[in-house]
């Protein structure tokens, strides 16, 4: 079984975990999780800038302590093996989520996002993906009912411990972390964590269907 990233991630942080690394990989792994499109404002000083990037390194560490590779890397799976994916979430949600469909598109994968025109009917074989924080936003909740109803299996991204959705769902990933060791920022950790969860998925598959970078790339839009 392939390792997820978030578990390279984890070793970053952490000098506990059983996969061994040396210093040079430890500090590739943090800098290649830090998204390069987060720049310290211009204003600060070099000492100001350099704290600005500790903190989010140390942000990053907190909350890649708390993924569960296991049920990752069983969604994973499930993603590859399903015949469709489909993917929904309200608000900001619904922008990650609909960029980690993107990502899926690249590699090859039949993945919508619900609402759009261009979806089409889910069925048996195929696979529901639904981020909810509480797990039980009422439209979700249809959502997740009608997918029930056809026998599409479903997954859940939620912080919720139980939840109308969760009851309905094949597997349930739970983000957990010591938020009292993150900001204080609205919707920050469930934003940033689910990404970071996305991410790993998004490698792990790159992984196990032998995909390159430069091929994922070549599937990008190039009509605008």
């Amino acid at each position: 079984m392939h390792k997820i990233r978030s578990a390279e991630v984890k070793l970053a942080c952490s000098r506990n975990s059983p996969i061994s690394f040396n210093r040079q990989e430890r500090s590739d792994i943090i800098m290649s999780t830090k998204p390069e499109s987060v720049q310290a404002p211009a204003h600060l000083t070099y000492r100001a800038r350099e704290k600005f990037h500790e903190e989010r390194i140390r942000c990053m560490r907190i909350v890649a302590e708390g993924m569960n590779d296991e049920m990752l890397v069983k969604i994973a799976d499930k993603i590859d093996q399903a015949n469709n994916v489909f993917v929904a979430a309200l608000g900001r949600s619904r922008l990650n989520i609909m960029a980690f469909a993107t990502r899926l598109m690249q590699m090859g994968i039949s993945a919508h996002v619900v609402g759009d025109n261009s979806t089409p009917s889910i069925h048996r074989g195929d696979l529901f993906i639904i981020g909810s924080s509480s797990g039980k936003t009422s439209s979700l909740v249809e959502f997740a009912k009608k997918a029930k109803a056809v026998n599409a299996e479903i997954v859940l991204f939620t912080e919720a411990e139980t939840s109308p959705i969760g009851d309905l769902s094949s597997l349930v990933y739970r983000m957990e972390a010591d938020e009292s060791r993150l900001p204080d920022q609205l919707g920050w950790y469930s934003e940033y964590g689910i990404n970071l969860c996305y991410e790993c998925i998004v490698m792990y598959l790159m992984k196990k269907r032998g995909l390159s970078k430069e091929k994922m790339e070549s599937e990008l839009a190039n009509l605008y």
